[in-house]
């Protein structure tokens, strides 16, 4: 796991993740601690994420809403 910096505050939720560290979703390196935390616990059960090194950042970011909306998400 490839982790942003962190920030304090109230959980934004899950963060997003990506396989690549220069992808433009992570542009923000930004993440909560509280959804960090969440991040890992929930990937302990994710057989997506075994031998994988994501990088996240947090799910409310310019980034992560950017991308949101150019994936019509």
């Amino acid at each position: 796991m490839r982790g942003s910096d962190l920030e304090e505050g109230e959980s934004q939720g899950m963060p997003v993740w990506s396989r690549h560290v220069g992808d433009t979703i992570l542009r923000s390196n930004m993440t909560r601690r509280v959804d960090f935390a969440l991040f890992m616990v929930t990937a302990l059960g994710n057989d997506d994420l075994v031998r994988e090194a994501p990088a996240i950042v947090g799910c409310r970011t310019p980034s992560a809403i950017e991308h949101a909306g150019a994936a019509g998400l």
